[in-house]
């Protein structure tokens, strides 16, 4: 059964986007006020997902309620799991295309950092939900294109998008040729009941990435990917 989210609250205010964004200039301090009220006026973030099933890993396949996928991390991630959450989540494509009409590069900076931190927003209120409706204690989110590209290759967002079905007409949310969602601040995934919570991070090992959570493991990268 496929579920979907559009009654999202937002919990971003505007010291957080001046804090984030380290604005300090009177007129910056201004014009970062008008855009945010617009922007939280807009915002419609939105998640679709579907409980699925893990109905056979084989080496580094796995099989979701009929969909085939190809990873080695997934399948170590889901070994012994039985029910998982296959989601997209997005700001949302309302205030998306009204920030594209900003042709000034700062300022399409600004709303960016903005429409990701909507997409935070999102993030955690969905998490919540799938603890409180499915009563779970700890959650883990496995993510096709995140960390190193052999992890979940990013090409697999086109079966992920099948497993669900129906996102782009319930939430808007498209892929393009080279399997990036538009828009772009939005995330796709599995979410997984786990002890230990899984962080993409811990198999990733580029380094100064910006947003990084934890360091890379290399324990786990062997257990992943050394037999």
């Amino acid at each position: 059964m496929i579920h979907k989210l559009d009654s999202i609250p937002v919990t971003t205010t505007l010291e957080d986007v001046k804090k984030k964004l380290s604005i300090e200039e009177p007129d910056d301090q201004e014009m970062i006020s008008r855009l945010f009220e617009t922007a939280k006026e807009i915002v419609r973030p939105k998640v679709l997902y579907r409980e699925v099933f893990v109905e056979e890993i084989s080496g580094s396949t796995v099989r979701i309620s009929g969909v085939n996928f190809q990873s080695d991390v997934l399948a170590m991630n889901l070994k012994n799991i039985h029910r998982v959450f296959a989601y997209v989540c997005t700001c949302g494509t309302e205030v998306d295309d009204w920030s594209h009409q900003e042709k000034d590069y700062v300022v399409s900076l600004w709303l960016d950092m903005i429409k990701e931190m909507f997409l935070h927003d999102a993030n955690l209120y969905f998490r919540g939900h799938l603890k409180n409706t499915f009563q779970l204690q700890k959650l883990s989110a496995i993510n096709p294109g995140s960390g190193n590209k052999e992890n979940w290759p990013i090409s697999q967002q086109r079966q992920l998008f099948a497993l669900i079905g129906g996102v782009k007409e319930e939430i808007g949310v498209t892929l393009t040729d080279s399997c990036l969602m538009i828009p772009v601040k939005s995330t796709s995934g599995l979410y997984f009941p786990s002890e230990k919570e899984y962080v993409n991070c811990a198999l990733c090992n580029r380094e100064n990435c910006r947003g990084r959570r934890v360091e890379f493991d290399s324990e786990l990268y062997k257990m992943a990917f050394v037999s």
